[in-house]
């Protein structure tokens, strides 16, 4: 499982992988890397953005609210 950009404090990216919390410095990440973003290991201390998992992400997340906007409990995943 990647590991999820939560916040960024001052030089750092707070982030969380397995329920732990990890803390990277900010540039060892790409430059457009945005809270929410999914990230792999790319070598050498960086890391990239995984688009495909971070998307996918993205996108049951809207389900979710848009269950929930609906009255619903939302889809089971």
């Amino acid at each position: 499982m990647p590991m999820i950009i939560d916040r960024f404090e001052e030089a750092f990216a707070v982030c969380e992988k397995d329920g732990e919390t990890v803390l990277l410095p900010r540039v060892c990440l790409p430059a457009a890397a945005a809270e929410g973003d999914a990230l792999i290991p790319a070598g050498n201390g960086f890391y990239a953005v995984d688009a495909a998992y971070t998307a996918a992400r993205r996108e049951a997340a809207q389900r979710r609210l848009a269950a929930l906007l609906a009255g619903g409990a939302g889809p089971e995943e």
